[in-house]
């Protein structure tokens, strides 16, 4: 229900998945979300596979080759990005969705603006295991070294110390 994923949701399967669908034609997208409204339930059809609220994402983060982010407005560390890379999963996304995750483009993530940068990005990961296994193993590190517990725990440490 949240704005920026309605529009990242539509904008992604109207006008990027057809032109995946051209190269991928056995490639299927799974949306999920709850609470989505009748708009986005509407987009299940031609490989889209909507699945609404689910109990756990461990089956789709271990399951699916990759994830999208094609957020185009929005503010933040974005929680799905950052989940899906700490699973090793990687992510193609917009600079929007990227934003505050210190991940290099091209190396820890694939990123894409236009509808036609955005497709091939995905076709291409699909397609080239080499790149595929090392965008995987450097979106793992990144949400090591910048977002885990321990990166947050030395952190705090460090504040305490400077206040002390």
């Amino acid at each position: 229900q949240h704005p920026p994923n309605i529009d990242a949701a539509q904008w992604f399967v109207s006008a990027i998945w057809p032109l995946i669908r051209k190269e991928l034609p056995d490639l299927e997208f799974h949306l999920i979300g709850s609470k989505a409204p009748d708009s986005i339930r509407a987009l299940a059809g031609n490989g889209v596979r909507f699945h609404g609220f689910v109990e756990s994402l461990d089956p789709w983060l271990d399951g699916c080759r990759m994830a999208v982010a094609p957020l185009r407005y929005g503010a933040g560390v974005k929680g799905k990005v950052n989940m899906s890379m700490s699973r090793g999963q990687p992510v193609v996304a917009t600079p929007m969705a990227v934003e505050g995750m210190f991940a290099e483009p091209g190396k820890e993530v694939l990123v894409a603006e236009s509808e036609t940068d955005f497709a091939k990005s995905v076709v291409r990961l699909y397609r080239d295991e080499a790149l595929w296994n090392a965008i995987s193993t450097s979106g793992l590190e990144n949400v090591r070294r910048y977002f885990s517990r321990e990166t947050a725990r030395l952190g705090l440490q460090e504040l305490l110390k400077s206040l002390g």
